[in-house]
């Protein structure tokens, strides 16, 4: 029998180093409850920074998956934090910070001017355009003051494209056989839209990466024509049914945030605080909404199993008729439908506070990586709520692909 493992990494910014640390355990056959074997992927879906890290392992696959989980690590380690004048990911315009910085100018002194220049051009043209919006509005005053507020104007996403063309070989991930999927949101009509592996050419690779991780009020949109796209996690901000969909049956899901229930009430209300715990109870109600749909899946398999054997088909509770039935359906035309197994990874607490996700300093990658590396390891599916069905597709003899130390 033949079972298609799936890797699914959320969104979450400079957190996502936690992911590395997770695909560190798994790909090298650390984590026990995978009888120490290694695990190869069939199908990588990602949103957000999810998709940079998913990117970079399929442009690794033809590598020994232990060192190419290592030259991620170093990439997290080494080249996102970048050097003197910020991160390798994003800088702040006009920063005083920056500007007093005798390092940043020693490091790359005509570069450092030409960002000067840059910045005080941008904030030229923006002012202009949003004093004529302001001026021609009929919005009450205070709207329109309002309105003239926007923090992505602070923040150039000026080095990211440079990050992505030095770390990810986009030939190498339209050649590959594991199916890729990085995940977008049209900032227009509002829909969620999947680039597959032969959609991320040289060209338009990193602006697929970039509009993945666009978190919008943070960073701008990016313009694929003939459409504008944000950060797909708007909308699904942990891919699960896309990996299910592209024919995942058993799946690796690495979470960025710990399950809502671990995250304790603030004693203080703030902005920030409301935004962290709306923004994680938005992604799970989406997730959960799949796990569930995963589960019906296997619950009708069963059944159905069970009626092939019996002659007649088990009663199912009237929650569970109509997402049933079509499934039914689809087995009685002699479609091919096997059980789900999902196996689910996540931090025990908060990884860091909401700005948290805009740091992306070595010390704290280093931690995220350690923290990711330690919760694979210690991976309990009664804990962690894993999909496992009766019969499903769990032996690691069939799930996975080798004794560690092996190669592909």
């Amino acid at each position: 029998m033949s079972f298609h493992n799936g890797l699914v990494l959320s969104g979450g910014g400079a957190f996502a180093a936690y992911e590395v640390g997770v695909l560190k355990a798994l790909m090298t056959g650390a984590a026990p409850f995978t009888r120490h074997r290694r695990i190869d992927a069939d199908v990588v879906t990602g949103t957000s920074a999810g998709s940079y890290n998913g990117a970079m392992l399929v442009s690794r696959w033809a590598m020994d998956p232990a060192e190419a989980i290592a030259d991620m690590e170093r990439v997290w380690l080494e080249e996102v934090p970048g050097g003197a004048c910020g991160d390798a990911v994003y800088r702040w315009r006009g920063s005083p910070f920056v500007l007093l910085d005798v390092d940043c100018f020693l490091e790359n002194p005509a570069r450092f001017f030409w960002l000067r220049v840059e910045d005080t051009a941008f904030f030229a043209r923006s002012l202009f355009r949003r004093a004529r919006v302001f001026a021609e509005s009929g919005d009450p005053i205070e709207q329109r003051f309002l309105e003239l507020l926007n923090f992505s104007n602070l923040i150039s996403t000026y080095p990211f494209p440079d990050l992505i063309r030095r770390t990810v070989d986009f030939e190498s991930i339209r050649r590959s056989d594991v199916k890729f999927q990085a995940i977008a949101t049209n900032w227009k009509s509002g829909e969620s839209r999947e680039f597959h592996n032969e959609d991320l050419d040289e060209q338009s690779g990193p602006l697929i990466i970039m509009a993945s991780s666009a978190i919008p009020g943070i960073f701008p949109p990016v313009d694929i024509p003939p459409h504008i796209f944000v950060d797909g996690g708007v909308l699904m901000n942990t891919p699960l049914a896309p990996a299910i969909h592209a024919g995942a049956t058993h799946l690796h899901v690495v979470y960025l945030d710990p399950d809502i229930k671990s995250i304790p009430l603030s004693d203080l209300e703030t902005t920030l605080n409301s935004l962290q715990r709306t923004m994680a109870i938005s992604f799970a109600a989406v997730v959960e909404r799949d796990i569930r749909d995963a589960e019906r899946i296997n619950k009708a398999i069963e059944l159905w199993e069970q009626g092939v054997r019996s002659g007649e088909l088990t009663a199912v509770g009237a929650r569970d008729v109509g997402r049933i039935t079509d499934i039914f359906q689809k087995l009685e035309s002699g479609r091919k439908l096997r059980k789900i197994s999902i196996h689910r990874y996540r931090p025990r607490t908060l990884l860091g506070g909401t700005l948290g996700m805009l740091n992306f300093s070595a010390e704290q990658s280093r931690d995220l990586i350690e923290r990711g590396y330690r919760d694979a390891v210690e991976h309990d599916c009664a804990r962690d709520g894993c999909v496992l069905p009766a019969g499903g597709p769990d032996e690691p003899e069939e799930a996975f692909y080798g004794e560690a130390g092996s190669g592909r």
